[in-house]
């Protein structure tokens, strides 16, 4: 049976298509790792569409003021509820990870570059407490803050410990830490909770 003409040709591009989206794949929905030295990974495309004044500040003076900013920290601070919530994250983590590195290149603190890394912590940790009803999305805020964790440069900020004193850490130590401690009450809550039904039935569920 002959095949027909361009067939070939058809199946070649499509081949060449997924290699190349494998390279960068772009996942609506998922986080999307910033990229390691020399990269430019194509799953970056629709956060820089969508936050262009975020990301043209950082390419022209490697950092952001309060107007390029803005946006993206209100979307990200309104976790799994933001239409652009993975887009969000996304463009947080790699602006972190570009600032992180302008603050090791700094001879001398640059105390506007702490504050702002400071206040994405906070941000990272309140976009995966308010969205308790999306596992998927609270795994890539989780995600987002160890790929930071891993490989941004360690520049020393002032975080909250355990018992609410301020200390000096590096990175996001803070904010995987207040993951891990949701993480936990939620488990203990969720044990607590079968328990009771498993003794007292639905009533359980009403009484709470």
């Amino acid at each position: 049976m002959r095949s027909r003409p361009g067939t070939g040709w058809l199946l070649a591009g499509v081949l060449l298509a997924a290699s190349a989206q494998g390279a960068g794949e772009i996942r609506p929905g998922a986080y999307c790792p910033f990229p390691k030295p020399g990269e430019k990974p194509a799953c970056l495309l629709p956060a820089k569409q969508e936050y262009g004044e975020f990301f043209a500040a950082l390419d022209a003076n490697g950092s952001v003021g309060e107007t390029a900013a803005a946006r993206l920290e209100a979307d990200v601070a309104a976790g799994a509820g933001s239409e652009n919530a993975y887009l969000a994250l996304s463009s947080l983590a790699y602006g972190y990870y570009r600032l992180s590195q302008q603050a090791a290149a700094t001879p001398n603190e640059d105390p506007e570059l702490v504050a702002r890394l400071e206040r994405w912590n906070a941000l990272l940790s309140r976009a995966y407490a308010s969205s308790p009803q999306d596992a998927k999305f609270q795994d890539s805020v989780r995600e987002a803050a160890l790929d930071l964790q891993r490989r941004a440069p360690p520049v020393e900020l002032s975080c909250l410990d355990q018992s609410g004193g301020r200390v000096r850490c590096d990175s996001t130590e803070a904010v995987l830490r207040d993951i891990d401690r949701l993480r936990d009450q939620v488990g203990v809550r969720g044990a607590l909770s079968r328990l009771l039904e498993r003794y007292f039935g639905d009533g359980a569920e009403s009484a709470r």
